[in-house]
């Protein structure tokens, strides 16, 4: 089987089952307890603090909270750092689900919510957003790489952007499908949280972060024993935060080589799309300006999710989208690409890792030339 959908989430590196192994069955021991095999813990909690932080390039002062997930950190940056009871909140129109639904409950609450236009590879119309903004404007997110196309945002530009227009609002980016993917430094920017996830980079399930840059304060998101700086109460998963800064540390090593090899497959994907079908597909992913191994395209006359289990029959896994949403009749994301009639329903999302073979990728051609000469058949009309 050729895994082939990697923006859902990532094989975990053998590396991380040894921290999971010593920290969860041989140095079990609650961190916040008082005897010293718990201090030990402790320390273990706040090195991988300082892995990550460095990973982030962030600045000295920043802070990082460890989270349950991508979701959980989203849903505590546009919850618990809000300056403003009310006012203006723009997200893009591509944002994942857990940031744009939980703006939709804010604009629920008395917010007024705007939606950034996105274009048709995915990426935020700069121009577009900046006309969003006004002196009621509290919160801005912008995701760093698309989750959906892997379209590339210059957050660091649209964020100095944003606070030069409106000082007082909170510039929030989704940055799960850009770390460890695009050399990247939060230092020196104007960006005050950034969300990150351990599961989208060969760490563990159930583990992610949220950075606050200096001076970014944040209120209670759960309430209980103050761990976390008495944001995010709860015992630490010391296996899960060990493993993650294991990913981290061998990530940063294998991002280079891994972005080449990305780079060359998508290349190789799309000109065979173009090469072969022409008119009857759209690639929404522009291979020069996106990040990370994430392709998407769409056929007008085959559904997205029967090519999907014509592939798998083949040995080849890919997706529809993200696997937060996929099963959900959705949409906001064919109408912000621009998508419509049968391309609507035609999605197909390659996300790649690096670590695939050029015969793999050919193999994957191959496999999705022959299913899609056999679904052509049951076109609809």
């Amino acid at each position: 089987m050729v895994y082939l959908d990697n923006a859902a989430t990532t094989a975990m590196y053998p590396e991380c089952l040894d921290d999971i192994r010593k920290y969860g069955i041989e140095e079990f021991f609650n961190p916040s307890a008082y005897y010293a095999q718990a201090g030990v813990n402790a320390h273990v909690v706040d090195k991988a603090r300082k892995i990550v932080l460095s990973a982030l390039g962030a600045p000295d002062g920043a802070n990082l909270i460890f989270t349950a997930s991508g979701s959980e950190g989203d849903n505590i940056a546009l919850r618990c750092c809000l300056k403003k009871k009310r006012g203006t909140i723009v997200v893009s129109a591509l944002e994942h689900a857990a940031v744009f639904n939980t703006a939709k409950a804010l604009e629920a609450e008395g917010y007024t919510l705007k939606i950034a236009e996105c274009d048709k590879s995915g990426a935020v119309v700069e121009d577009k957003l900046y006309e969003l903004l006004d002196d009621d404007t509290a919160l801005v997110s912008v995701m760093h790489v698309c989750n959906e196309t892997g379209a590339l945002n210059d957050v660091k530009k649209i964020a100095a952007t944003v606070k030069k227009r409106c000082p007082r609002c909170v510039f929030h980016s989704d940055g799960v499908q850009a770390f460890l993917k695009v050399p990247f430094s939060l230092s020196g920017s104007a960006i005050d949280l950034y969300t990150i996830s351990a599961h989208k980079v060969h760490g563990p399930k159930g583990v992610g972060a949220l950075y606050l840059a200096p001076g970014v304060n944040a209120s209670t998101f759960v309430y209980g024993g103050g761990q976390e700086f008495n944001l995010r109460s709860g015992t630490e998963n010391v296996p899960g935060i060990a493993a993650f800064a294991a990913a981290v540390a061998k990530g940063r090593e294998l991002r280079v080589s891994k972005a080449e090899v990305c780079a060359r497959h998508k290349r190789a994907i799309v000109d065979f799309l173009e090469a072969n079908y022409g008119g009857k597909v759209r690639v929404a992913t522009n291979v020069d300006r996106s990040a990370g191994g994430i392709l998407h395209f769409s056929f007008e006359d085959v559904r997205g999710e029967v090519m999907v289990h014509s592939l798998e029959k083949k040995g080849f896994l890919v997706g529809t989208g993200s696997a937060c949403s996929s099963k959900k009749a959705q949409k906001r994301i064919p109408d912000a690409l621009g998508l419509s009639g049968g391309y609507s329903e035609g999605a197909i999302r390659v996300s790649l890792d690096g670590t695939e073979s050029d015969d793999e990728i050919a193999a994957f051609c191959d496999a999705l030339d022959d299913c899609r000469k056999v679904l052509e058949k049951y076109a609809r009309v």
